[in-house]
């Protein structure tokens, strides 16, 4: 559907086909809105993205770390997927998902492998990463709350300026023009009518329209969810090597 008729069935629902009370802008941002939280609370829009990793072993050049920045490599981040590393620029291995926590136990020491500044009271020369413990990374992290994904062990300098390629799900793209559709999938675009009602409701003080409606919001994501979950479970089925009896 497109914006402008995503708005349509919503004044035929809010039951007003005028601008009398909401006007198409009014509207407009709550489409908008309706698809960044169907986008945020499902997770269905993806993308793949690379970050350039840095050797972490010491130098005199400048400080490395295992840390990223997503907002400023990934800046339509909404969660982490998948995460490959390409080791020595050759060949891609997938990392493992983990956590601070789980590294703690793994390592509890994992925090130090990166070294630290060190300025030579002989020569004055300024050494970076100072007794760094590098090698291949196998794990990666993230937060986003904190904006940072991680990777562990710190690389090497045979992975100095390998590629980390991150599966992720993404932001939606507002729509700017009434011929604009949803970047979102068909079988969800229900749901956002039903957001843009809700917020339509509760201008006028409707509560217990409005409360209706968004139960009717969050049940078609929840049918999606469940949708999604089952198509995947088919592709297991059909990959799943079994033999005739």
């Amino acid at each position: 559907m497109t914006r402008s008729e995503i708005r349509t069935i919503v004044r035929k629902r809010l039951g007003e086909t005028t601008s009398a009370f909401w006007t198409d802008a009014e509207l407009n941002t709550y489409i908008n809105l309706g698809c960044t939280d169907v986008a945020w609370r499902v997770k269905c829009l993806r993308a793949t993205g690379t970050i350039t990793v840095a050797s972490c072993a010491a130098n005199t050049v400048a400080i490395a770390s295992t840390e990223f920045t997503i907002s400023t490599s990934l800046p339509t981040f909404y969660a982490v997927n998948e995460v490959y590393f390409k080791r020595e620029s050759k060949e891609f291995t997938r990392l493992i998902p983990s956590s601070r926590e789980e590294l703690d136990i793994i390592n509890e020491n994992w925090q130090s492998l990166v070294g630290y500044t060190y300025t030579s009271t002989a020569t004055g020369v300024v050494t970076y990463n100072y007794e760094s413990q590098t090698s291949e990374p196998q794990y990666y992290y993230w937060s986003r709350e904190e904006d940072v994904l991680g990777v562990y062990p710190p690389p090497d300098d045979d992975n100095d300026g390998a590629t980390l390629k991150v599966h992720y799900s993404k932001k939606h793209t507002d729509l700017s023009s009434d011929s604009a559709s949803p970047q979102l999938p068909v079988g969800i675009h229900l749901a956002v009518i039903d957001f843009v009602v809700t917020s339509g409701l509760e201008d006028r003080g409707w509560g217990d329209r409005a409360n209706d409606m968004w139960n009717k919001y969050t049940t078609k994501l929840r049918d999606y969810m469940t949708e999604r979950r089952n198509e995947r479970e088919d592709d297991l089925i059909t990959m799943k090597p079994y033999r005739n009896i």
